[in-house]
């Protein structure tokens, strides 16, 4: 049943049909406000895995992967194709969710969640490129989407 959430999940991090980068809160309904109107986010952490939760999925070569958690509750879901991509994510606190999608070459992720119930998401297809989210507190979101070769982008949030 996880590898089918996980796979949804990429899925809907991989077609999504604009390039965003936004920072800010969900609403009740699982959605995010950007410039092209609501933007249905399908978040699919599972509230009944207890202690830590990390999947990863790696195709083809090269690809290197860094995983730490430290709290409880926490679930990192993580897919890299093709050769050469970067992908770390740190995870200390409770109830932290945080999914990584890349696919191209030489791309670089990194994700750092420290407190309480945090969620971050990052999505990248092309070639070259780099994207850090650094969450510090509780309750806060954070979600790249980037498509093309050679961009970059850092969020950083703090409550």
């Amino acid at each position: 049943m996880t590898a089918i959430r996980t796979a949804i999940c990429c899925l809907v991090l991989l077609f999504l049909p604009v390039s965003l980068t936004c920072a800010g809160d969900i609403d009740s309904h699982n959605e995010l406000s950007s410039g092209q109107g609501a933007l249905d986010l399908l978040l699919l952490r599972d509230d009944s895995i207890s202690g830590q939760w990390a999947e990863v999925t790696q195709i083809g070569d090269n690809n290197v992967t860094d995983i730490a958690q430290k709290g409880q509750y926490n679930q990192i879901f993580l897919t890299q194709s093709g050769y050469s991509n970067v992908a770390v994510a740190h995870q200390s606190g409770d109830y932290n969710y945080a999914a990584i999608s890349q696919s191209g070459a030489y791309n670089q992720a990194t994700l750092v969640q420290n407190g309480l119930d945090n969620i971050a998401l990052i999505n990248q297809i092309g070639n070259g490129n780099s994207a850090n989210i650094i969450q510090n507190g509780n309750g806060l979101f954070g979600f790249v989407a980037q498509f093309g070769d050679n961009h970059a982008v850092e969020i950083v949030q703090y409550d």
